[in-house]
């Protein structure tokens, strides 16, 4: 059988088409560091490899330094702003695998937290090829990695500081590589950082360092230079990069740099806290004019305070009736109409701002209070509903609120007494919750049935469900991961194995959306495949939900 052809009487498990093409599937908690892979992780990665993958540090220390972008330099320098769905990134690059070096694809969306910066990524990392002898005896195997630099300035440091004179670090990056890599290709992209660190070098004092710590990323070490001096140093380093245009084989581009500072012992005497501060700065100026250089002038502040606060500000939220619903449209895939929205949760600063989802959602999880905002959002939709007699709406429910048989009894209640809301209420459960508690899970969704509403799992596709486990849930709708619609132009095996999902989906009669669909050619090809439904970028942005965001404290229940 050839890859893109599944067979209609062949039965599948996800989970082993996932391992049969070297995908697995990832979150990444970019605040806590915390990895969570998918349940083929192993078969895929290795046992060994695992036991080093559940920090996002961890997993870098695999990566071959210099070799690709890594997956935080490809989080950070995506262009764009997350409007509530992501925005992708994409990334190759080499992989130690025990004995092995592997080229991975690692492809995915980061999510923004309050600040517009990246808080939380999901993406599907896919095997490629071993790599050559020839590519490992290239010259860009050569380039060192975070940890020397971070030797360097220890050493620096232990040096310079008990004369009283300052080590400034600065971490400079190539705007916009994504785009040059789509023009020019890596062969051309490799020749541009050729040059850009030569034209860095022309411009270093015979006491600077300079080193190339990742595919994107340079590092400078400037000692004594006086802090007043360093926003017009920096300025030197970025426009002798950007004072001509680069010529290669692949063709010609005007590059420019972004450069962000940390100054010791000013702002720090910790190796390792001035580098991440740079590279914070660094991200500031990302958000300036094209010669910014931004320096530190704090350090982060600590996530315990941080996250006390935000627990107190959502609770706030809660109790003072802040939280609103905004909509995201679901189409058919085969005419664009209006099928159904998806309800997405909006919690309210007292400030007027809202929390990011992807901030707040997971914190809420962990401390067990997410229950509460998912009774609100079952309060508010069904109120939504009442007002507009033309919605259909899929709320969201988390794994604690599906055990919890408070929620339910307010499910049943809520639809029992607005008669015609439940046949235009779905429900979205995740995939892994189904797993977790299966027994409990069966009961629940055959209440929410019984109540007339219909069900789906989410983020279907992660490789958790086996054909026998699905068959034994009466679920309506699958909800394909984005994760692999979203390269369906670039990627044969995601091809493969979402016509494969869909094609168990058609097996077992139930219908499908496919998430994070953002293009054209992604939207038609799931459209011939007989996907039922289509979400993302394409087809609407979610907006607020006015119907819903009225008082819903005199619902009849």
């Amino acid at each position: 059988m050839e890859q893109g052809q599944p067979s209609a009487s062949m039965p599948v498990n996800p989970k082993d088409v996932l391992s049969s093409i070297g995908e697995v599937v990832y979150t990444w908690d970019i605040s806590s560091d915390e990895v969570r892979w998918g349940p083929n992780a192993e078969e895929v990665l290795g046992q060994p490899t695992m036991a080093l993958t559940h920090k996002g540090l961890g997993f870098a220390r695999l990566v071959e330094p210099g070799v690709g972008r890594s997956r935080y330099d490809a989080i950070i320098e995506a262009s764009g702003a997350d409007l509530g769905d992501g925005v992708p990134y994409r990334t190759r690059y080499v992989l130690l695998l025990g004995d092995r070096k592997m080229w991975v694809e690692d492809t995915g969306r980061w999510f923004a937290g309050a600040d517009g910066s990246a808080l939380r990524a999901r993406g599907v990392l896919r095997l490629e090829r071993q790599v050559t002898e020839a590519e490992l005896a290239a010259p860009n195997f050569t380039i060192c990695d975070r940890s020397t630099v971070l030797q360097r300035l220890d050493e620096l440091m232990a040096d310079q500081m008990p004369a009283n004179k300052s080590v400034v670090v600065l971490a400079i990056a190539i705007d916009d590589l994504d785009r040059i890599n789509e023009d020019l290709g890596h062969e051309g992209t490799d020749e541009i950082l050729v040059v850009v660190q030569e034209r860095l070098r022309q411009v270093m004092r015979r006491r600077d360092r300079l080193m190339r710590y990742s595919s994107n990323r340079f590092a400078i070490i400037l000692t004594g230079c006086l802090p007043d001096q360093v926003e017009i140093t920096g300025k030197r380093f970025v426009r002798a990069v950007s004072k001509s245009a680069i010529e290669t084989r692949r063709g010609v581009a005007l590059i420019h740099v972004r450069a962000g500072a940390a100054i010791a012992p000013d702002l720090t005497r910790h190796s390792s806290a001035l580098l991440t501060a740079a590279e914070a700065a660094l991200q500031e100026a990302r958000r300036g004019p094209t010669d910014c250089v931004a320096i530190a002038r704090s350090l982060a502040p600590g996530h315990a305070a941080t996250r006390s606060s935000r627990d107190l500000d959502a609770l706030g939220a809660l109790n003072e009736r802040r939280i609103s619903l905004a909509r995201q449209p679901v189409v058919r895939a085969h005419d664009r109409t209006l099928a159904f929205h998806e309800a997405l949760v909006r919690i309210e600063r007292p400030d007027g701002t809202h929390f990011s989802p992807a901030e707040i959602m997971p914190l809420l999880e962990r401390r067990g209070l997410v229950r509460l905002f998912d009774h609100r959002v079952l309060e508010l939709s069904v109120h939504g509903l009442l007002q507009d007699r033309n919605a259909i709406v899929s709320i969201n429910v988390s794994p604690q609120s599906l055990a919890d048989p408070v929620w339910l009894d307010a499910f049943s209640a809520l639809t029992r007494a607005n008669p015609g809301v439940n046949e235009r209420l779905i429900v979205e459960v995740t995939e892994t919750a189904t797993i977790s508690h299966a027994e409990e899970s069966l009961r629940v969704i055959k209440a929410i049935k019984d109540c007339g509403s219909r069900v789906a799992i989410d983020d279907f596709g992660a490789g958790h469900t086996s054909l026998k486990h699905l068959r034994a849930f009466p679920i309506d709708i699958l909800k394909l991961d984005g994760a692999f619609t979203q390269n369906l132009a670039r990627s044969t095996d995601d091809r493969f194995f979402v016509r494969t999902l869909l094609d168990l989906a058609q097996h077992l009669g139930v219908e499908t959306v496919a998430e994070w669909v953002d293009n054209e050619a992604a939207a038609r090809m799931l459209a011939d495949w007989g996907v039922t439904y289509l979400q993302g970028f394409l087809t609407g942005m979610a907006e607020l939900w006015p119907a819903a965001s009225a008082n819903a404290d005199d619902l009849a229940a």
